[in-house]
């Protein structure tokens, strides 16, 4: 029997006895009456052993008459199947945990994709609005809105399903912020369009419009009279459009827009009175934009903001130390008093071990007796180097210290070394504690070091008396520096 001659009996028969999707899938293929035969059991076998997912499918593709035939041969769209699994990452918020919940209904598909027509077809066949959010709590609206799809929006709003909020929820925005941190200036527009108090929802929204990097869309706000030094204060999760630090967090759009990095909305902000030196963050840890353009190393919004007024302070200083970012370091020593400056920024550098960066500090006048002190307690032989190069005091005359002693006592043969190569010279009472105490490699060592004629408190009396007056039992003259000697060894 040839398959153009076979009955329609048997054909059905063999459709029914299929064991996989696939397999009526091909048969369905063969022909327009396998078709018309079969096709009703394709959708049923969906819906029996794949929990009716084809509707999405057909939903993603904007097939009224699929998506009819789904529901005509029992897809509960009212009491939709659960399912299994992972929910799917989606951008801006935390991904939650695996749970068992409802499958999404289509008309989150339709509506994500703009298919109005669909829309309105789901809209009449199954009107349980409050059924209609995805997992996430997500609306149909604020996947039209995601997409700036206007036609979708007006058949949500014009059925009286949805309607323009400024309520955020967990894991969701409101859907005009979703609009406007996605850019869409006509949809914005639209929703803004019945609104009451326009200046009010336009500063809410102004930082999300920085995120998206839309100059029209933010000026266009400003317009409305949107307050520019607006601070947003997250009540919910984290949102990776303006932080990834979540409740309480502050945000205006010019925090938002030098922490995407982008010069052009600085600028534009920064021309309509967006004010350079505000602070957000949490309320414990304000940043100003220019710590912020400094932590991500991002030179060109930092010359911007400097060029626009923004305070310098040590802090902005460190950050750019720490950063080893020396275009900054340079613009901000530039522009900064260093003699307003409490700490030893060389001292700074010297952590870093970055020698370009630590000669750019020297080079700006900071006391090198104490970094010459913290790059010996480190062991940083290119340091030390620099420093001795650049014709920094061994003697730490201003520390009462020692360079030599010192690395005596760290028992550091290292930088011995280098100290001996530039010509340091030893005092009496180092080269005695170290043959007191020191491994006989290191006596050896500082007995190449030429001595001093006098001691260290002969040599610099000033110094000794102004640390001993602010020094609670500093040692007096009479006492015994070998004890001390001995308990620091």
């Amino acid at each position: 029997m040839s398959i153009p001659t076979m009955p329609n009996d048997v054909i059905l028969l063999i459709g029914q006895q299929s064991q996989s999707q696939a397999d009526l899938h091909a048969l369905v293929r063969t022909s327009r009456r396998f078709y018309l035969l079969l096709k009703h059991l394709l959708y049923q076998h969906n819906l029996n052993y794949h929990d009716g997912d084809g509707i999405l499918q057909a939903a993603k593709l904007g097939s009224i008459p699929a998506v009819a035939q789904f529901i005509k041969e029992g897809y509960p769209v009212k009491d939709r199947p659960f399912h299994e699994g992972e929910h799917p990452q989606v951008s801006g918020f935390t991904i939650p945990s695996p749970c068992t919940c409802y499958m999404e209904h289509p008309i989150l598909y339709a509506a994500e994709y703009g298919h109005t027509e669909l829309v309105r077809y789901l809209l009449v066949s199954c009107p349980e609005s409050e059924e209609f959010k995805n997992n996430l709590g997500e609306t149909p609206l604020h996947l039209a809105v995601r997409n700036g799809s206007l036609s979708v929006i007006k058949a949500l709003l014009n059925e009286g399903w949805a309607k323009v909020s400024m309520l955020d929820t967990n894991f969701t925005l409101a859907p005009i912020k979703e609009a406007a941190v996605n850019g869409h200036t006509h949809v914005v527009e639209y929703l803004l369009s019945d609104t009451l108090n326009k200046h009010d929802y336009a500063s809410s929204l102004l930082p999300f419009a920085a995120a998206s990097g839309n100059i029209a869309l933010v000026s266009m706000l400003l317009d409305l009279g949107a307050q520019i030094n607006h601070k947003y204060v997250e009540r919910h999760a984290p949102r990776k459009a303006l932080n990834s630090r979540g409740q309480g967090y502050e945000s205006t759009a010019l925090s938002v827009a030098v922490s995407y990095g982008d010069v052009t909305m600085v600028n534009h902000l920064l021309s309509h009175g967006a004010d350079v030196n505000l602070q957000t963050g949490s309320r414990t840890r304000g940043r100003a934009p220019l710590y912020m353009a400094l932590e991500k190393n991002d030179n060109e919004v930092g010359k911007v903001l400097l060029a626009h007024g923004a305070d310098i302070d040590d802090e902005h200083v460190r950050e750019a130390i720490y950063q080893r970012n020396k275009i900054a370091l340079k613009m901000l020593l530039a522009k900064h008093e260093m003699h307003e400056c409490p700490i030893n920024l060389l001292d700074v550098a010297a952590a870093t071990e970055d020698t370009d960066v630590f000669q750019i500090l020297l080079d700006a006048g900071f006391n090198e007796e104490a970094a010459l002190l913290e790059a010996i307690n480190r062991g940083q032989e290119e340091i030390v180097t620099l420093l001795l190069a650049h014709g920094t005091d061994h003697d730490l005359p201003s520390l009462c210290k020692s360079a030599v002693g010192v690395v005596i006592a760290n028992r550091d043969v290292g930088l011995m070394r280098v100290l001996l190569r530039y010509g340091a010279h030893a005092y009496p009472e180092d080269l005695e504690a170290a043959r007191l105490f020191a491994p006989e490699h290191i006596v050896k060592l500082a007995e190449k070091f030429p001595l001093h004629s006098r001691r260290k408190r002969d040599m610099y009396p000033g110094p000794f008396v102004a640390y001993n007056a602010s020094q609670e039992g500093w040692l007096s003259v009479d006492q015994d520096w070998g004890s001390t000697r001995r308990r620091l060894w």
